[in-house]
């Protein structure tokens, strides 16, 4: 079985900031298209880590319960806009 998404503090800290975020008045996420591009096929990236999350969804939750794939795309969401911030473009 796998390993519920709330255990991974890759997600659970996303989602924090994501409120923080939101409680914070922000209405907007920007995305560097180039900067998800560049991570996007590793493994260890969003795209397989939120695939992984899904699935421990799927086990563990089903569609009742805790709510997790709201979150999980929230957060991801979080991760995705962050990906740019600490890159320099030429």
């Amino acid at each position: 079985m796998t390993k519920h998404w709330s255990e991974d503090s890759y997600w659970t800290e996303a989602a924090d900031r994501y409120r923080e975020q939101r409680e914070g008045g922000a209405r907007q996420l920007v995305l560097d298209l180039e900067a998800i591009e560049r991570g996007l096929y590793d493994g260890e990236g969003p795209a397989y880590r939120a695939m992984e999350a899904m699935l421990s969804v799927h086990e563990h939750e089903g569609m009742d319960g805790y709510r997790g794939a709201p979150r999980i795309v929230l957060a991801l969401l979080q991760i995705l806009s962050e990906q740019g911030l600490n890159t320099n473009h030429s």
